[in-house]
């Protein structure tokens, strides 16, 4: 595989977002299938290691009771894709809590992840009117 098609791009995003936080599979086999073991992964400028990003699932699962990955937009350029994607998730204490996110990435020969970029914000509630 030398490109990605926009269809993978999105299935990528999607399945592991679901699966870190929502399924039994053991976090190290969906990180190894989904990265590369040289992968780069910067979030809000912090570049976070294979064992950080597996450290910051597990809590998820324990406090994730369901999960919704949106893709709003998506642009695919050879092993390059861009994405700006809303994730919602039901939090056991939290309540439904949103994060937009934009993502630049690249994928490898494999079809794996070699690089991720991530911007993120969590919005602020808007109040309710009472109509």
């Amino acid at each position: 595989m030398s490109d990605i098609t926009e269809p993978a791009a999105r299935r990528l995003l999607i399945d592991h977002t679901r699966d870190m936080a929502l399924s039994d599979e053991d976090l190290a086999h969906i990180v190894d299938r989904t990265l590369t073991d040289d992968a780069v992964w910067v979030t809000d400028g912090t570049e976070l290691t294979r064992g950080q990003l597996i450290a910051h699932a597990a809590p998820a699962r324990k406090n994730v009771t369901a999960g919704h990955m949106r893709i709003d937009d998506l642009l695919v350029d050879g092993r390059r894709f861009a994405a700006r994607c809303c994730l919602t998730a039901q939090h056991r204490k939290l309540g439904r809590v949103a994060s937009e996110w934009l993502l630049i990435g690249e994928v490898a020969e494999d079809g794996r992840v070699r690089r991720i970029h991530q911007l993120g914000r969590t919005p602020t509630a808007e109040p309710e009117t009472g109509e």
